[in-house]
């Protein structure tokens, strides 16, 4: 229980640290990726948006990009809160820069959707419902975890996963992959964490120099 206290406050420090090094975010998030330029943007309240994000963590189980899944599917294709291309940028930021990719993209969103006490929001939706979920494991559930059909259930669970995750590389995959040049970059840190098995972190070096030499960015909408 004191781990997931101190995990808590350290996210508590990390979306700090964020707000205050706001401007460096702005770029990646504002509206300039609206599929329609001149629509104005939504205004959602915070307690929605906090209890969006709540649902979306409280029922996802895999978290990283398994929770991508079901926020495309909650923002974008339900509630119509989001452009797709927009929630795929931002993705594409999430899984750039450190941190948890659910925390990274439900700060991007939330900011997207009210500012500040957005992202506060969003973040806050996102990660309570696994404190939670832990303690009450910690608790009550340990004991039961050796049973055969609870074993059975959670490898189905862990296969379903599996398709959500497939899923999601082939969203993010036909987004991105609109020319032979970004189709080379992913087939090199394919190559990369495949054959070669580099690191993350190089393999995303890589593929990001690669990416600067060999595309050009798109337009930008006027903001």
């Amino acid at each position: 229980m004191l781990d997931e206290i101190k995990d808590c406050v350290m996210l508590s420090a990390l979306l700090f640290c964020r707000m205050k090094i706001d401007g460096s975010w702005n770029a990646m998030s504002t509206e300039q990726f609206h599929t329609k330029p001149d629509e104005a943007p939504l205004r959602i309240s915070c307690a929605d948006i906090f209890w969006t994000f709540f649902r979306i963590g409280l029922f996802t189980l895999g978290g990283g990009l398994a929770m991508t899944t079901v926020m495309r599917h909650e923002l974008v294709l339900k509630r119509r809160w989001l452009a797709d291309d927009g929630f795929m940028n931002e993705l594409s930021t999430a899984t750039a820069v450190p941190g948890a990719i659910a925390v990274n993209l439900a700060y991007l969103q939330g900011r997207r959707l009210h500012g500040g006490l957005g992202a506060t929001s969003a973040v806050l939706g996102v990660v309570l419902p696994s404190f939670f979920v832990i303690l009450l494991i910690a608790w009550f559930a340990m004991p039961y975890f050796g049973q055969p059909k609870v074993a059975v259930f959670f490898r189905g669970c862990a296969i379903g996963v599996g398709g959500q995750l497939a899923f999601t590389s082939f969203a993010f995959g036909r987004k991105l992959l609109r020319s032979w040049p970004k189709m080379a970059v992913c087939a090199g840190a394919l190559a990369m964490t495949v054959v070669w098995e580099m690191h993350p972190i190089w393999v995303l070096v890589v593929a990001g120099g690669l990416g600067f030499a060999l595309t050009k960015p798109g337009p930008q909408a006027p903001g």
